[in-house]
């Protein structure tokens, strides 16, 4: 989904503009932002500088995707008022879908799975496809919440026009609000948990589910899961193996054990 984060550079107007300079010393607040475009291949560190390679800018850009760096990272990083667009944040999740599907492979069967936070990650349905568990779903932003409600409830017609069957079984339920919002005896014990890119009280899920993995991304994909969730306010989430033990790794996916 690399190609598809270079459309969001691409429909970026402030990122646009870093690509035009062609040697850089950064401070902090945009550091990470080069960071970022070095992994795309767009400069090289040099010290304590960034070099603009000669790669050049994606031909197919999207606005949507550009509007997450200029209405959400970018002001944040900047120290200023960011409203977040909530259209633009449900469509910068399909870009971890790859990741995501991967990841829910790796979980093993189950009945019942929580999804500790929906941004800035989005696991969903890929869970229920690959474990067979139904889901709960907790995040403090409804307008997404809402958003991705409406996606998996459009998801039988879809399905049907391709002749593809879903699962009778599938229940996804959404809770407005964070963990500790959640009673422990609503939904009974959870089969494992998934926390993904952002700060969860790792305690606190352990008395909901019998396993808790924590999820990260590598690579752009992974910075970018980073930024998102930095400027939604969604505490930093510690790194691969970082509090438990790697059941899984790849380049660009590691799933620690943290139960």
């Amino acid at each position: 989904m690399s190609s598809a984060l270079e459309a969001g550079v691409a429909g970026s107007r402030f990122l646009r503009l870093l690509l035009r300079q062609g040697e850089v010393k950064t401070d902090d607040s945009l550091g990470r932002l080069y960071l970022l475009l070095a992994e795309l291949g767009y400069f090289v560190k040099r010290g304590d500088k960034y070099r603009r390679t000669s790669k050049v800018q994606p031909s197919i850009s999207s606005r949507l995707l550009g509007a997450v760096f200029d209405e959400v990272i970018i002001p944040h990083l900047l120290g200023e008022l960011m409203k977040p667009n909530y259209e633009a944040l449900f469509a910068a999740t399909a870009l971890f879908q790859g990741l995501r599907t991967r990841a829910a492979s790796k979980l093993g069967k189950g009945t019942l799975a929580l999804v500790a936070g929906w941004l800035p990650c989005g696991f969903s349905t890929e869970i229920s496809a690959t474990t067979g568990a139904d889901l709960v779903i907790v995040d403090e932003h409804w307008e997404v919440l809402s958003l991705e409600e409406e996606r998996i409830s459009l998801l039988p017609l879809e399905l049907e026009k391709i002749s593809e069957p879903m699962a009778p079984s599938l229940y996804v339920s959404f809770e407005v609000g964070r963990l500790d919002d959640l009673p422990l005896d609503k939904y009974g014990r959870f089969s494992f948990a998934v926390i993904c890119h952002r700060g969860v009280d790792v305690k606190k899920t352990r008395e909901f589910a019998e396993k808790v993995y924590r999820i990260n991304f590598a690579g752009a994909l992974g910075i970018f899961a980073d930024l998102l969730a930095e400027a939604l306010n969604l505490g930093r989430s510690e790194s691969c193996g970082q509090g438990g033990k790697v059941v899984y790794k790849d380049p660009e996916v590691c799933i620690t054990d943290v139960s």
